[in-house]
Parts: C-alpha cells; structure tokens; sequence
C-alpha cells in the first residue's frame, strides 16, 4: 500500500508540473500573440493612409478616363480639359508597398498557428493575398502608364507642356486613343477598394482580440 502510494503521489506529481508547463506554454504564446498583433495594428495602420491615398488617386484617374473616353467621339472636344484629364491618369503614384515586416515574421516564425482567433487568422492571409493582387495590377498599370508615355513622347515636342494642337493629334489616333481605353486604371481602383476593406476588417478584428 505504501508503494502504490508513492506511485500515485509521484503521478500525480508529475501531471502537476505537465500543467503548470502548459501553463507557462500558454502565458509565452499569450504574451508572442498580442506583441504579434500590436506590431500589426501599426503596420496597418499606416497601410490605410496609403491605401485611402490611393483609392482618392485612383477615383480621380478614373473620372478623368471616362471623361476623355468620351472626349474621343467630340468633333471639337474643349482644349482646355484635355492636358488635365490625360495628366490625371497618368502622372500619379501608383505604386503600393505594404508595411509587411510584422506578416512576413509571422510565416517565417509559424506565428500564424499562434493567432487563436481562426477568423482573424484567415483575415490575415486574405488581407495580404488582396495586397499581392493590388501590387500585381499596380505594376500592369505602372508598365501601360510607360507605354502611353513613351508613345506620346514620340508625337509631342515637351510632354510637360502639350500644345492644343498636339493634343488634338493625340485624341484621333487610334494607338493611342486604345492604349488609354485599355490602361488598367479600373482593375487597379477595384483592387485597392478591396486591399482598403479587408484592411479596415482586418484592424477591427485585432482591436476585438486586444480588448479581450
């Protein structure tokens, strides 16, 4: 009896301090999942400046393009609407970069399976999946942009400074008239009002786990 006695002791001993380690295991990745999501808090924070930046860019090249769309079937289109409107599509910054560096540790360091909120979880990766799709369509955007400027470099003889008549030159030909028809600028307003929503979702998400 003695010796079943120890053994139990010894047991339960021993189930004890399997807890209390699973204790401390929970306290430390507790502790890792918060910093993780105050460093994301920041990172995209700082992403829905841009992204609202760009959205208001994009807004704007895309009334201009749908203006000088229709500009192509007047006779006498205004001369005076047409530097802006070309402008407004083209000399913008387009380019996003994330703020990615609180993302990529969570990949490299498997810190995804220490978010417990599988919906933030899966978030998360939607978020950064809408990012790769926008920097995508921005880069096809950025490489027509180069082409509609190279073209009209070519036909003008100072493309900061685009005469009436040489504009008139541009809006009736035809490469020209469908590089604009086809230079991605919706695509790219689509994608960064998605990037902007799931980041927006994302944040709220994290100030839910953070008040919990």
């Amino acid at each position: 009896r003695y010796a079943i006695g120890e053994i139990v002791l010894v047991v339960i001993g021993i189930l004890i301090a399997l807890q209390i380690n699973n204790w401390n295991e929970d306290y430390k990745n507790a502790n890792k999942e918060k910093g993780y999501l105050i460093n994301l808090q920041h990172d995209l924070t700082a992403d829905t400046v841009r992204l609202n930046e760009l959205k208001y860019r994009f807004e704007l090249a895309l009334k201009s393009k749908r203006n000088l769309l229709e500009l192509f079937d007047l006779k006498n289109p205004p001369s005076d609407s047409l530097n802006i409107l070309f402008d407004n599509q083209i000399n913008f910054a387009n380019d996003f970069v994330p703020n990615s560096s609180t993302f990529d540790e969570l990949k490299n360091s498997n810190g995804l399976n220490l978010i417990s909120n599988p919906q933030l979880r899966r978030q998360i990766v939607i978020l950064y999946n809408s990012y790769n799709e926008l920097i995508l369509r921005t880069e096809v955007g950025a490489e027509k942009a180069r082409t509609i400027m190279a073209y009209t470099n070519k036909v003008v003889n100072n493309i900061l400074n685009i005469t009436n008549d040489e504009m008139y030159t541009l809006m009736n030909d035809s490469f020209f008239k469908n590089e604009i028809r086809v230079n991605n600028i919706y695509n790219q307003f689509t994608s960064v009002g998605k990037a902007y929503q799931n980041c927006v979702e994302t944040l709220n998400l994290i100030e839910k786990e953070l008040q919990r």
